[in-house]
């Protein structure tokens, strides 16, 4: 992997856009993160997805629950867009639980007037300006689909996703007083899997960036730090995101993701929607623990204060 450049955000977009990077690659392993997006990628061959499905040059990708990967014959140009865990409903109109583990060709979704999206990009040479095209094809879409983020589902993947499994989904149905079944409705609506999944990647994430960190004695450590049972149900669970239990997935040479392409000091960044609250539930090894969980209201009230509902508001506008 190699050319990584990591791409600022406008500030419009950062209410449904997490992470934008450009880099060239042959051979791309993708697990579970607990965020979907959008991938444009452009090569001479073509990409292929775990080794039976060519890919569109640009699709939207759903939640990643199985290990996959993409791979060419030859080097592949791409530009990711990450977006945050809750906003696929809202950005396309579509349920995101429909392209869970799958990918969909952005060329099927209604076109936006003035935007042929895959020609554009196809014909503009620098990453900077086929990002800044998709940049303009999301604000299109934006308007045009009137889209506004769902705060109950936004504070409840939040508080999940900082607590792992420790959390009572009862707690979070409560605060936002939906009943069992409506909100495990909305959560998949929204988000793509349910729940209880939906903690277990965070749980796993949190466990997969210690492992990387090296911050640990013995692989017993990262189990406890991060809630789980024991080393055998961290095991499995890490098997099930990543195809490979953990030792030999350090070892094994095609376990390079799109998180760990970014340098040191941001790989905890890259591997996380809520980065700055991601950490292991509780560390016996480095002494420290999760925030408490958020309550429904001062996360509206933080939400405020830092500008983002005024941000959803002008991407409504225009």
């Amino acid at each position: 992997m190699s050319e990584q450049q990591n791409i600022s955000i406008p500030e419009r977009l950062r209410p449904f856009v997490r992470q934008v990077w450009s880099l060239n690659t042959s051979d791309l392993s993708v697990y579970a993160d607990g965020c979907p997006g959008i991938i444009f990628q452009q090569t001479d061959t073509s990409l292929i997805l775990n080794e039976n499905k060519k890919l569109s040059p640009v699709f939207l990708y759903g939640q990643t629950v199985q290990p996959i990967r993409m791979a060419a014959t030859g080097s592949v140009k791409m530009i990711a867009v990450s977006f945050h865990p809750h906003v696929v409903h809202s950005l396309f109109r579509l349920s995101a639980k429909e392209i869970t583990d799958d990918c969909l060709d952005l060329s099927l979704l209604p076109p936006v007037p003035g935007i042929n999206l895959t020609e554009q990009l196809w014909n503009t040479v620098t990453p900077e300006k086929q990002t800044q095209i998709l940049f303009d094809y999301m604000q299109q879409v934006i308007a045009r689909n009137r889209s506004t983020i769902d705060a109950g589902m936004a504070y409840a993947a939040k508080q999940l996703w900082q607590s792992g499994r420790q959390l009572s989904l009862k707690k979070i149905q409560q605060t936002l007083n939906l009943s069992e079944r409506t909100f495990q409705r909305k959560f998949e609506q929204c988000i793509g899997i349910p729940p209880r999944l939906f903690s277990k990647i965070a749980q796993f994430q949190a466990a997969l960036n210690q492992l990387r960190s090296g911050n640990f004695f013995k692989l017993s450590d990262v189990a406890y730090d991060n809630g789980y049972a024991d080393q055998s149900h961290f095991i499995r669970d890490f098997k099930k995101f990543t195809g490979l239990p953990p030792l030999a997935f350090q070892k094994h040479p095609g376990n390079v993701s799109y998180p760990e392409a970014a340098s040191s000091a941001d790989s905890r960044q890259w591997a996380t929607p809520f980065a700055s609250d991601h950490a292991p539930l509780r560390s016996r090894s480095a002494g420290t623990t999760r925030p408490p969980a958020e309550d429904f209201s001062t996360y509206i009230k933080k939400t405020i204060a830092t500008g983002m509902w005024d941000r959803i508001a002008v991407a409504k506008k225009e």
